[in-house]
């Protein structure tokens, strides 16, 4: 007989960002000019995502970015501050969050 845990899908995390972080974020994400223009369309895309994944089943953690720290976080581990610094960033609160 298995635990009812182990068939729920995994814990998932998605970036999130203040408001009135949002245009530093912009300058510093290499990618920045393919991100929303706003931080209202970045909301509303970030929030249909994340209410899909619930649909799921997911455990979903937002995961901020903090303009202030990423940049250093990313040189620490050997990444650049867009999309592979942040899922790598996002993927380091899930395992420390969850584990494994």
């Amino acid at each position: 007989m298995t635990n009812s845990e182990d068939n729920l899908p995994p814990a998932v995390g998605a970036y999130w960002i203040k408001e009135e972080d949002y245009p530093a974020l912009l300058q510093l994400f290499d990618d920045g000019d393919k991100m929303p223009p706003s931080w209202k369309e970045w909301l509303k895309m970030a929030e249909e995502m994340e209410q899909g994944l619930k649909a799921y089943g997911h455990v979903v953690l937002r995961v901020y970015i903090d303009p202030a720290t990423f940049p250093d976080w990313c040189a620490a581990h050997g990444t650049r501050p867009g999309s592979a610094g942040r899922r790598k960033f996002v993927a380091a609160a899930i395992t420390e969050r969850y584990g494994r």
